[in-house]
């Protein structure tokens, strides 16, 4: 599937194929970058505690634990992907997301990391557990793999995410949740 997004076609229309009239509206708004897209809400953001949860935290730059965080999620198309820069109250946080081999599936890098995320679509929510990954090009065993009970959705026509991340040992590393609208 390794197609290259078009100008009339977004990375995340493409990489969803037949699923992408299965999304709300302010879903597809989200993903449907041709340029560059802001938009701003809040979020509540929980850390791990374990020794784990630190260390992946500080690798990846997670944000600290707070509530009613402002978030600010920036997303600048490039010929081949989407560089994405969340903004939690100052802390800022990039990857850069493409296209995977196969439908249904795409890749985010966070520095030495690419992580490559199913998309299942149902009932109109977005899930997004994580395949596969690998570091510094080299395949992450299953046994390694973060386990991601990511969801997106529509509540009240905005647009809702919560992102859950957990070690491969079921403790929480991260979690952040909240709301996002166009910014004006």
């Amino acid at each position: 599937m390794k197609d290259t997004f078009s100008l009339d076609n977004s990375l995340f229309r493409t990489a969803f194929g037949g699923s992408w009239e299965q999304l709300p509206k302010v879903t597809r708004q989200l993903h449907e970058v041709q340029g560059r897209v802001c938009f701003e809400g809040s979020a509540q953001v929980e850390r791990g505690q374990g020794w784990i949860a630190r260390l992946v935290a500080l690798f990846f730059g997670f944000p600290q634990t707070q509530e009613n965080c402002p978030v600010r999620v920036t997303k600048t198309r490039t010929d081949k992907a989407e560089v994405w820069e969340r903004d939690f109250g100052g802390h800022v946080m990039r990857s850069r997301c493409e296209l995977a081999p196969s439908a249904g599936r795409f890749r985010e890098r966070f520095g030495a990391f690419l992580f490559e995320m199913d998309l299942k679509v149902e009932d109109g929510v977005v899930h997004m557990p994580v395949r596969r990954a690998w570091c510094l090009g080299v395949p992450l065993p299953k046994f390694l793999l973060p386990l991601s009970e990511t969801r997106e959705f529509e509540q009240n026509g905005t647009f809702q995410f919560d992102v859950a991340l957990y070690a491969p040992t079921g403790g929480l590393m991260v979690r952040y949740r909240g709301s996002l609208k166009p910014a004006l």
